[in-house]
């Protein structure tokens, strides 16, 4: 997977999420097949001053990764749909996709900003 590299909306990105009205402000929902790509733009997030909520840096051997994935979405302020052919075809971000609170009193309308890779995608939602 080769997330388009846009700077300008990454940029875009972390202006507008600053705050400290949740605990993190990016989720970053991706297909475990496409960690690498997702760990770079994570990785990019974080060094422009985002909180992330990133699997590998918030799920512990032992943990209940339903429960953290639950709480992971409550406290952030988007979702970050990573969208390739690998999400769309992963129970894990289609749950996270479908049970998404989004709960900044500013944006009623925003619910989540989806990240494309540029391959095809199959339409399966």
């Amino acid at each position: 997977m080769k997330l388009r590299k846009e700077s300008s909306s990454l940029d875009a990105l972390a202006s507008t999420l600053m705050s400290n009205q949740f605990s993190y402000d990016v989720f970053l929902s991706h297909s475990s097949k496409d960690k690498t790509v997702v760990r770079e733009v994570a990785e990019r997030l974080r060094a422009d001053g985002l909180r992330v909520w990133l699997d590998d840096w918030e799920i512990r051997a032992g943990d209940s990764i339903p429960h953290k994935i639950e709480k992971g979405l409550e406290h952030s302020r988007v979702l970050v749909l990573c969208m390739s052919a690998h999400a769309f075809g992963s129970d894990w971000a289609k749950l996270e996709a479908g049970t998404f609170r989004f709960r900044d009193p500013l944006n009623q309308e925003g619910r989540f900003i989806p990240l494309p890779d540029g391959s095809p995608l199959r339409r399966e939602w």
